[in-house]
């Protein structure tokens, strides 16, 4: 299981927003217009991403989650479950209740939603919200490649342990871990179009190798408004026996999520009912 909470503390990211001028070693001034065009390019999807995940209302979706497993020596996924949820994003909060449920949207302990397999929180909006609303990651690299049969822009990004807000369970235990992952953005719109991100430092008491998470996202229509949300996630989670568990997820139904309030004027104890009409 993993969950991931945002943190507000930075870690020398490349900041959204770039200073004209910046003073290098040895007193030389070195100006916007001389940075490396990758550098530019870093900032303007920033400042793109965190300004569209601002906007965003809160809205609900349907989160259908396909879970699938793989047994030490085999070579195939087999299927597990398929569990649905409703996913909503809320004043800054993804909350779950069960599809359909009237029980409202809460924290939910995703530990209670499915028994074995993968479980956890976080693709629907954590995953974004701290790269780029919370900038608390360090870019290592750029390239430029090819995906989702576009032409993209390819940046690697780190975030250590005590800003990821990534907690991985399993069993009883519990650790906090770092991550190491990649986005990428169209490159002529700059627009976000993948994160993934992948777990390091696992402590070996909790059995797990390695863990990924990669989140796919595409312009949903809320409301009056086409923003930009997850359209489907993948999770997979390989245990240091070999076993491993994959989540094939998806994001469907999104509407504007508004809290209605009722409020009722019924008496404690109702009125007694009228004498019948006397006949004529």
């Amino acid at each position: 299981m993993a969950d991931r909470e945002e943190e507000e503390v930075k870690l020398l990211p490349i900041a959204a927003g770039i200073a004209a001028v910046i003073t290098m070693p040895g007193g030389s001034a070195l100006h916007a217009q001389d940075l490396p065009q990758w550098v530019l390019q870093l900032s303007r999807i920033k400042r793109q991403a965190k300004a569209e995940l601002l906007r965003l209302p809160n809205f609900a979706c349907l989160e259908t989650i396909n879970r699938f497993q793989r047994y030490p020596g085999s070579e195939v996924f087999k299927p597990l479950d398929t569990v649905r949820l409703d996913v909503a994003f809320v004043e800054g909060k993804e909350l779950v209740s069960s599809a359909g449920g009237a029980g409202g949207f809460q924290e939910m302990d995703m530990r209670t939603v499915g028994r074995g397999g993968v479980i956890g929180t976080g693709a629907f909006a954590a995953v974004a919200r701290n790269l780029f609303v919370n900038d608390n990651g360090r870019t290592t690299g750029w390239a430029e490649e090819r995906i989702l049969e576009r032409p993209a822009l390819r940046y690697d990004f780190v975030i250590a342990e005590m800003l990821a807000g990534y907690t991985v369970t399993s069993g009883g235990a519990v650790a906090k871990v770092g991550i190491e992952g990649t986005f990428w953005a169209d490159a002529e719109t700059l627009e976000l179009l993948r994160v993934e991100e992948h777990a390091v430092d696992i402590p070996s008491s909790l059995g797990i190798q390695g863990t990924s998470t990669t989140v796919t996202y595409a312009r949903t229509r809320i409301g009056a408004s086409d923003v930009l949300l997850p359209r489907s996630a993948e999770t997979v989670i390989v245990n240091l026996d070999g076993w491993r568990g994959r989540n094939a997820i998806e994001f469907t139904g999104c509407r504007e999520y508004v809290a209605d309030s009722v409020i009722r004027f019924d008496s404690v104890d109702p009125p007694p009912p009228a004498p019948p009409a006397k006949k004529k």
